[in-house]
């Protein structure tokens, strides 16, 4: 339960990865998103589920929030199942937000002789565009972006604080929609050119929707293997002339 005070005080976003496969010390996509007592794991990629618990325990996990069903953001959510299902003692039914059909596609991992469902530890929600989600103060909306599956960024709003993240997705009008009135943008830049059709951001691109948006900083995060930290901050800066940083594992920042 989340003590509902006066809705005060910093939006926290810790890097927990970043990466497009497990590296070692670097795991796949996932952050911790906290405000107001609330602890909400974002994405749950390869390798987040240990890194996450060195900042919080399992057991103070309020919710889970899936933008979409590849692998290297949602490939750690069976293990979660398993966290929650063989727990010493019994945990909350917390809420699990991701994208139409996330569940099927998690029990299909962890099918046996036993009837596994999600629905059995979580509780079951489907991401829709606009959508809000509440845990305590904290109100996260679901917007749908632009990318080969069904994906959707998010704006965090606690107080008057805004924080917006793209997960990953094409340049669209929705990715300056969520961002619109944050300080702080979160932006994946994977692709190092511009694709046809375009499934991701160039940091050019991150640059321009954290320009029309209005934010003050700038965080890149989903780098390509091959793109220099350097590069991916002077390429945004042609863009924007706000304050750029590069998420790495363990990045802290607030909002």
């Amino acid at each position: 339960m989340i003590k509902k005070d006066k809705a005060e005080g910093p939006i926290g976003w810790t890097t927990l990865g970043n990466a497009p496969y497990p590296r070692a010390g670097e795991p796949c996509s996932g952050f911790l998103l906290q405000a107001g007592g609330a602890n909400v794991l974002v994405d749950v990629g390869g390798g987040v589920l240990s890194a996450l618990q060195h900042y919080i325990r399992l057991e103070d996990l309020h919710a889970v929030w899936i933008s979409h069903l590849h692998a290297d953001h949602f490939s750690d959510m069976p293990l979660l199942y398993y966290a929650f299902a063989f727990a010493d003692k019994p945990m909350r039914k917390i809420p699990i937000l991701g994208p139409p059909g996330w569940a099927s596609r998690a029990e299909a991992f962890v099918k046996s002789h036993v009837d596994h469902h999600m629905s059995n530890f979580f509780q079951v929600v489907e991401l829709k565009d606009r959508g809000i989600a509440e845990i305590g103060d904290l109100k996260i909306q679901a917007r749908a972006v632009e990318h080969a599956v069904p994906a959707f960024g998010l704006t965090a709003r606690f107080g008057e604080r805004r924080l917006a993240y793209t997960g990953d997705s094409g340049p669209c009008d929705n990715l300056v929609t969520l961002a619109k009135g944050a300080r702080v943008l979160v932006a994946e830049c994977f692709a190092s050119v511009l694709e046809i059709p375009s499934v991701h951001l160039t940091p050019e691109d991150a640059g321009l929707v954290a320009a029309h948006a209005g934010v003050a900083r700038l965080v890149l995060t989903h780098l390509p293997p091959r793109m220099a930290e350097d590069e991916a901050t002077e390429r945004a800066a042609s863009t924007f002339n706000g304050a750029i940083e590069v998420a790495k594992p363990g990045t802290q920042i607030e909002a």
